[in-house]
């Protein structure tokens, strides 16, 4: 990670266990829990402070230093203190959403095939709509992989997979995945038993029905009894650190059969397994990297929405406002 992320994030943490008032070896369950969600929305203040992403009249995201000072190699962009500001004028054919993807795709591919920006090497081919708001219209389309590279908001969908016990309907087991060691983002990491970035067009129950089938062989008919509940947000920095991730969270919770197992269908996770309430929660208390950071926030919140945090303890009020701790738009 960029030194300035790198001292960003130490400052933050400490801010956050100053703040907190407790060390986490002492913590009760809802401060290690703040504790995990503080961590993984260490971004906020350094993207506040970053230079604005502007597309016409609308300012779109946040880039950080030395992002900026790679992008202003390109007559495409006009980097100031202030701002990097996509140049329209430079466009033949007018500001239109076709001709900014296409410069834009041209700097991007450029940079993929230097190898300049560790994140484009996850690359997906997937279109990711640059907007201000998920129902705004689409000021230009990008590559997926490089979303945080310009700081734009960028939206997903999460299912929790659980099982309740015969005579409850509480859960007493939630199912995880591991990420494949072939991940470009972190690979081997615990995940949730679906998982999906929502490209442009998508909405987002549509997209957790197909993230179902493709990811955990799950049928559309269990699929479709998807819960929504509710969501997280966040600004985190990218795995990189070259960029700023500020991401919006749909979040699904789905009640599955004791005898169901998911099965690995594309690739994405290498395996499966169920883990008791009370194991994820143990895991998540601690400082350890074992989950995916935004998935350690989506449990946090599963487990908070579902009773297995008491509303009794310091810090639970703090969790609450943290798991949207950036704006949902």
């Amino acid at each position: 990670m960029h030194a300035t992320s790198l001292t960003a994030t130490a400052v933050l943490s400490t801010l956050a266990s100053s703040a907190s008032g407790f060390s986490r070896a002492h913590a009760t369950r809802a401060q290690a829990f703040l504790a995990r969600v503080q961590d993984n929305n260490s971004a906020g203040p350094v993207a506040a402070a970053s230079r604005k992403f502007r597309v016409g009249d609308e300012v779109l995201g946040r880039v950080l230093p030395r992002t900026a000072e790679l992008l202003a190699r390109f007559p495409l962009f006009e980097v100031t203190e202030a701002e990097v500001r996509l140049r329209d004028e430079l466009l033949g054919t007018g500001p239109t959403v076709a001709a900014r993807s296409k410069a834009v795709a041209e700097v991007l591919a450029e940079l993929h095939a230097e190898g300049a920006v560790p994140m484009l090497s996850g690359w997906r081919d997937e279109p990711f709509a640059v907007r201000s708001s998920f129902f705004a219209e689409p000021a230009l389309i990008i590559e997926r992989a490089a979303a945080p590279l310009i700081g734009a908001p960028a939206y997903g969908v999460f299912v929790n997979g659980y099982v309740t016990g015969d005579n409850t309907q509480r859960p007493t087991a939630v199912w995880l995945g591991r990420r494949s060691l072939s991940k470009p983002t972190w690979p081997g990491l615990l995940d949730c038993v679906v998982a999906g970035g929502l490209a442009a067009g998508e909405l987002p129950f549509g997209a957790m029905l197909k993230e179902c089938s493709e990811e955990a062989g799950i049928s559309p008919e269990l699929a479709s009894c998807a819960r929504p509940a509710g969501g997280v947000s966040y600004t985190g920095f990218s795995q990189d650190g070259w960029g700023v991730k500020r991401d919006v969270l749909y979040t699904f919770d789905l009640r599955v059969p004791a005898s169901f197992e998911p099965r690995a269908v594309d690739g994405e996770v290498e395996s499966f397994a169920l883990r008791t309430v009370e194991e994820v929660a143990a895991m998540l208390a601690t400082p350890d990297k074992t989950f995916k950071p935004n998935v350690g926030v989506i449990l946090v919140d599963f487990l908070l929405r579902h009773g297995f945090v008491s509303p009794d303890e310091p810090g639970y009020l703090e969790l609450l406002g943290a798991l949207r701790g950036a704006e949902c738009s």
